[in-house]
């Protein structure tokens, strides 16, 4: 039987996944109005704009949950199958995962509420990594799961 996540964990897991999904559709719209305000237009801001700064200050106190949680609780074991360098690089790719899901929000409000360019640039980057290690993420967790034989993905599952 495959060690589980707590269910608050799991729960934690897709709902910060969702709201970084809604992030990235809502990104036109903010970046549009940032652009803007970054000219001197007034009124840039939208209902669109707002949620997104919403779903920014969600993910980050989500993010703190789950750091807590992490750190209160005992791990699933890693899969005896897993090598040593596997095992590092899982390890890498989430702690990446924690820091960029506390930094993004982190720029992106000093981007917005101060104005800030740079921030706003560090922003925008951090946004392009965060795409590729989501893609790196899940592209290992299916390697794992059909190419290994290794079930991994249960442990993130309700069930």
């Amino acid at each position: 039987m495959v060690k589980k996540y707590l269910p608050a964990q799991i729960l934690l897991h897709w709902l910060v996944l969702g709201f970084v999904a809604l992030q990235y559709l809502l990104h036109e719209p903010i970046s549009e109005s940032f652009e803007k305000r970054l000219e001197g237009v007034e009124g840039a801001t939208s209902g669109l704009v707002a949620l997104h700064i919403f779903g920014g200050s969600l993910i980050l106190v989500l993010m703190m949950v789950r750091l807590l949680l992490r750190l209160s609780n005992e791990l699933p074991a890693y899969p005896k199958e897993n090598a040593p360098l596997q095992k590092l690089l899982s390890q890498t790719v989430h702690w990446s995962f924690y820091g960029l899901l506390f930094l993004l929000p982190l720029t992106g409000a000093v981007a917005w509420f101060r104005l800030s360019e740079t921030a706003g640039d560090l922003h925008e980057a951090l946004r392009g990594i965060l795409l590729f290690m989501i893609a790196l993420h899940v592209g290992a967790a299916l390697s794992n799961q059909y190419l290994q034989k290794i079930p991994i993905l249960q442990r993130m599952w309700w069930g």
